[in-house]
């Protein structure tokens, strides 16, 4: 493995008191070193030199790349230093020095070699960490495009410390944390190079990792038993390109070829026909669960927002649910409620106890669906959720989580009118007592809304109206009159309450 002045400053002994002079190399690009030979006419690029003060050549050509590791006093070295990299030794012994170097070649070459060695084998993120923890002396970890944690390292010693707080069971971080998260790094995912910053109230040292500019996770080292060096920044951007190469081996593994309940219920929900061994693996696993659709759309703010978090959070609150992203805009769940039912049988509390953090965290709304047995219909209840998604926002906008039943008569109402305006469904009369209200301060269509959903009650509805009973049947006479229908057949009762149904709906969106 290739290193850098900076790497081999930083494994020195720090009895040894070594100096950094001139500017140091900062890339992975020096061989193992060399010891100065007589007639030498170049200190050459990418090349360590490890030798004596006494043996600096008065004149030779010094490519800014070389490193010089000069073992003395340092009377000699202010022309390197203006010219390349010296690592300055004031009082060692010469042969322990390049044993020291050389060691530190030795260390860092094993480590390369046991990745390479993972990655080649099962390519175990686990154990690459575990492999590179004694190197950064500090906790590790690294997530996936979908801020799921594919692996951690800590000293043992150290387990009831609180730097990997925000990891748990479900091995994604919750939803507090994660809006910090986001909130700090800015969702800087298209940096290249390493970087510091605070993260969770701990500073870190990422590194992204990158294929081809393609995001498919970081990895994370945290400032806990040491502070950060120049050449951890160097080895993490190295380890995080070992990690890329793990990352692909991973997705060149075999994977069984069965059908997953998740690819099944993706093709419901999208009207993909299944074929028959589909159908067969659906049928096999019954009609005993209950489960509930819920939809998910991300605020604006976060619409950059890897989708896949979102599923791994969902699926981490139901634990026997099955979460997808759909059409890159949205997350659907189907959520095993059969576990949060309470001693009434009902799990309504508790679905909206465990998706309120997530929803709150990630300023998203949700759309839930009516409870369902059988898997096979899993197209209609995403249908409900939806729809109840969509009309709940527009009538709701401050809410941020929608039920079906509640939304039900509006979707009704939606749906019966389709591209239609409203005023399609007006009979004659009802023109008529529209027409009433833009010149009159009693408003027909109030008093004709209150006397429905009265069903009919005159006492009832004058008492919800604030007018006395007389004056109110005085009122009902003139609605009866221009509106020329009657009242007493229920078909046209139900028809008036759902042309005034369709009435609020527009006006109530027509405000948001």
């Amino acid at each position: 493995m290739k290193l850098s002045a900076e790497v081999i400053f930083d494994n020195l002994p720090a009895g040894w008191h070594a100096q950094m002079l001139g500017t140091p190399s900062t890339a992975l690009s020096l061989g193992r070193p060399e010891l100065y030979e007589n007639g030498m006419r170049e200190f050459r690029a990418d090349h360590l030199y490890v030798l004596a003060e006494e043996r600096l050549p008065k004149r030779i050509r010094v490519s800014p790349r070389a490193v010089i590791v000069c073992v003395g006093q340092g009377r000699r070295t202010r022309y390197f230093a203006e010219r390349c990299s010296v690592i300055l030794i004031p009082d060692a012994e010469f042969y322990a020095v390049f044993n020291a170097v050389q060691r530190t070649y030795d260390r860092h070459d094993a480590w390369e070699a046991a990745l390479s060695e993972i990655i080649n084998d099962d390519a175990d993120i686990d154990a690459m960490l575990e492999r590179s923890g004694e190197l950064f002396g500090n906790p590790l970890t690294v997530i996936d495009e979908q801020f799921r944690f594919l692996g951690q390292w800590r000293r043992e010693e150290a387990s009831d410390r609180q730097t990997l707080a925000a990891l748990e069971t479900s091995a994604v971080l919750n939803p507090e944390a994660f809006a910090s998260y986001i909130s700090e790094r800015d969702l800087s995912m298209d940096v290249a190079e390493p970087f510091v910053l605070e993260l969770l109230g701990t500073k870190t040292l990422n590194a992204n990792l990158l294929d081809r500019g393609t995001y498919l996770g970081c990895l994370t080292v945290y400032c806990e038993d040491r502070d950060f060096t120049a050449s951890d920044i160097l080895l993490a951007g190295h380890l995080a390109d070992m990690l890329v190469r793990a990352l692909r081996r991973r997705s060149t593994m075999p994977d069984t070829d069965d059908p997953s309940e998740r690819r099944i219920l993706m093709d419901l929900v999208e009207e993909v026909p299944l074929d028959g061994r589909e159908r067969a693996m659906l049928d096999a696993r019954g009609t005993d669960r209950t489960f509930v659709c819920i939809r998910i759309r991300l605020s604006n703010r976060l619409s950059k927002l890897p989708i896949g978090y979102v599923c791994t959070m969902a699926e981490g609150a139901f634990p026997h649910g099955i979460a997808f992203e759909h059409h890159h805009t949205s997350v659907v769940v189907f959520a095993n409620v059969d576990e949060l039912l309470d001693e009434t049988g009902s799990y309504h509390d508790e679905l909206l106890r465990r998706l309120h953090p997530f929803v709150r965290s990630l300023q998203a709304k949700a759309g839930i669906s009516d409870p369902m047995h059988d898997l096979s219909q899993a197209r209609l209840f995403f249908l409900q959720a939806s729809t109840t998604l969509e009309n709940g926002s527009l009538i709701h906008p401050d809410q941020s989580i929608y039920v079906y039943q509640d939304y039900a008569l509006v979707g009704m109402v939606v749906n019966a009118l389709g591209d239609m305006p409203v005023e399609m469904l007006f009979s004659e009369g009802f023109r008529r007592l529209v027409e009433h209200d833009r010149e009159s301060q009693a408003s027909y269509l109030d008093t004709l809304r209150v006397l429905l959903d009265c069903n009919m009650s005159i006492t009832k509805a004058s008492r919800m109206l604030y007018v006395h009973r007389s004056t109110l049947l005085e009122r009902i006479a003139r609605i009866k009159r221009d509106l020329d229908e009657d009242l007493d057949d229920p078909d046209v009762r139900l028809r008036l309450q759902l042309v005034l149904k369709a009435l609020s709906i527009r006006d109530t969106m027509g405000e948001r």
